[in-house]
């Protein structure tokens, strides 16, 4: 197992390699494994490390994720606002993760919400910035461009449910909902995760909802290099057919901020046709798997009778952030194991 991995940052999955991945995967189905059984064979493997968790919004999985899943490799998590650090007075992204690093061994940073909502990409800028100044790991938790470390749980579960991820077909889909509020993130990483591990992807939205054309041309080359097909369908129905996963969620254009909220909205409200109900869902094959990342506007992204039926593997989903990103602390924070 190729475990030389320490000290690498996770800004996106593009910076790693198909067989980085795979490792980190492996890792990942080892400690749930253990996990599962109550065996703790990893508990000191972070001794003494700490984990610095700088949050721009609130969460619910992604703090708790990594807050358990540093604790139970023996390490300790710092959970942090902007406003308890002197990001306000004047001390800049690269300043702080300077400091930062002198402290611990790694940071964790979410840059969405407050003054950088829908100022496309000032987040993903940001996160850059804590980059530059990091003399440790830093792992993006969400910025307005990528969310990695969801999408590598999304890998782990669609492995584990289907037994491979390469050549299943896997749908990322818009899905309405009432709010203009959920940012580009997870289908960005969606795209680019699955193509480079070597499933054939459809990105489904109706026309206006794009993601970033920079995206879009990087998931293309994935899926050439791995020999599979990346599909954009712009009719929900059809691109659900022959569907092994299928992964309806709201998400705004990348040009919300140029276009107001008022148009926007428009935009939205005129495609609330776009539901995963089980009639769409049947659509797909019988045996394909629901995904949402959580939290879903029920009733309108997915009926309760889907997200709640035979085929919705959400919770598996959720439970997997905790392992992927222990796998992810484990392998690039210098601990004990591998």
């Amino acid at each position: 197992m190729q475990t030389n991995l320490r000290g690498k940052d996770m800004i996106t999955t593009q910076e790693w390699t198909k067989d980085e991945l795979s490792v980190l995967l492996d890792v990942a189905d080892q400690l749930k494994a253990e996990f599962a059984a109550g065996r703790w064979d990893h508990y000191d493997t972070l001794q003494g490390h700490s984990l610095f968790e700088l949050f721009y919004n609130t969460s619910t999985r992604t703090r708790n994720s990594f807050e358990a899943g540093i604790n139970q490799l023996g390490g300790y998590p710092h959970i942090m606002s902007p406003d308890q650090l002197q990001l306000e007075h004047g001390e800049s992204a690269k300043e702080t993760a300077k400091v930062l690093s002198q402290y611990g061994h790694a940071l964790a940073v979410r840059v969405l919400g407050g003054a950088v909502d829908f100022q496309y990409p000032k987040g993903t800028e940001i996160m850059r910035d804590y980059q530059a100044g990091a003399d440790i790991p830093v792992y993006n938790m969400q910025c307005d461009t990528y969310h990695p470390c969801q999408t590598l749980a999304d890998l782990q579960t669609v492995r584990e449910q289907k037994g491979s991820i390469e050549d299943q077909n896997f749908v990322i889909s818009y899905a309405y909902a009432p709010e203009v509020r959920r940012p580009v993130s997870v289908p960005h990483s969606s795209v680019l995760g699955f193509t480079k591990m070597g499933a054939n992807v459809t990105l489904a939205h109706p026309e206006g909802i794009d993601l970033d054309p920079e995206i879009v041309e990087q998931a293309q080359g994935n899926a050439d290099k791995s020999g599979v097909d990346f599909t954009i369908e712009h009719d929900m129905e059809r691109a659900f057919r022959d569907a092994d996963v299928v992964y309806p969620k709201h998400w705004v254009s990348t040009k919300v901020g140029e276009r107001g909220t008022d148009a926007e909205k428009e935009i939205h409200d005129g495609n609330q046709h776009w539901i995963c109900d089980e009639e769409m869902l049947g659509t797909a094959k019988q045996n394909a798997i629901y995904m949402h990342c959580l939290p879903a506007k029920r009733g309108y992204e997915a009926t309760d009778a889907v997200m709640d039926g035979p085929q919705s593997v959400i919770y598996d989903q959720a439970g997997n952030r905790m392992h992927a990103q222990k796998a992810l602390m484990a392998l690039t924070m210098g601990g004990r194991g591998w």
